[in-house]
């Protein structure tokens, strides 16, 4: 294993936070002391782990040396070329590439679209930084970290809801997407997805991938209509290490 310095979420939430890689299927409690007590000689301050949810040993090493479980994740795969004929048309609901006055409203809403993920569900993290997470990020896909943002919009020309592209070869990958609160229930989010595998088919774009939690069930009956099939899970764990001692060297009496 070894720890990486996320310098995104560290500017953001005002802590030195690490990504822990290279988890192993059955990592002893022995390692995950280790590691803890290299991040916090490091001077860490918060820790977060994407363990495989096949790998039980490790994800109760990790629970039993003091992380929170904040997130199972789940990844979809969509085929574009199996879609069937036109199934969510609405005359009231605009698919378009994004412009830049929509900018504002893709903030606004990335900003106040987001509570099961994996930053709103740990306890340590304030909200207002975790929505202002979510704002940077979509902020940031608008100014070119995405290869392409999509919208939604109404007839009056309201933005309703966004999602990011990036490609890589013949596929694409969904990085942000949300519908405004006062739009959903609408069919905006069903939409947003239909067009964009209608768009990556005419591309020559073959499989769409779509990260989610396992909890967000309208999201997960959008994937089951459109075909996706799971092929990735995650359960992600976080660590706020200001609240806990600095072990020796063997793992003894870090708490």
């Amino acid at each position: 294993m070894k720890i990486s310095t996320d310098k995104f979420n560290t500017d953001i939430f005002g802590l030195k936070m690490g990504n822990i890689d290279g988890v192993n299927t059955d990592e002893s409690e022995k390692e995950v002391k280790e590691i803890i007590y290299s991040a916090r000689s490091e001077g860490y301050q918060h820790l977060n782990v994407k363990i495989p949810t096949a790998y039980k040993g490790a994800v109760n090493s990790f629970l039993r040396n003091g992380f929170d479980l904040v997130d199972t994740q789940i990844m979809y795969s969509m085929n574009t070329q199996i879609l069937q004929r036109e199934r969510s048309g609405s005359d009231t609901i605009l698919y378009r590439n994004y412009s830049e006055n929509d900018k504002e409203a893709i903030v606004n809403i990335a900003k106040a679209a987001y509570c099961l993920d994996q930053y709103h569900s740990d306890p340590s993290l304030r909200g207002e930084l975790c929505d202002q997470y979510y704002a940077k990020w979509a902020g940031n896909c608008c100014d070119g970290l995405a290869d392409k943002v999509m919208v939604v919009s109404l007839s009056d020309h309201s933005v309703a809801g966004y999602l990011t592209l990036n490609y890589k070869g013949e596929t694409a990958t969904v990085g942000l997407a949300a519908v405004d609160e006062r739009f959903r229930g609408q069919g905006c989010f069903t939409v947003l997805i239909e067009k964009t595998l209608r768009m990556l088919q005419a591309e020559g774009v073959f499989t769409l991938y779509y990260g989610t939690q396992l909890s967000n069930l309208p999201v997960l009956k959008v994937m089951g209509r459109f075909g996706g099939k799971v092929i990735d899970s995650n359960h992600v764990m976080h660590l706020l290490l200001q609240r806990m001692g600095l072990p020796d060297e063997t793992g003894q009496s870090w708490r």
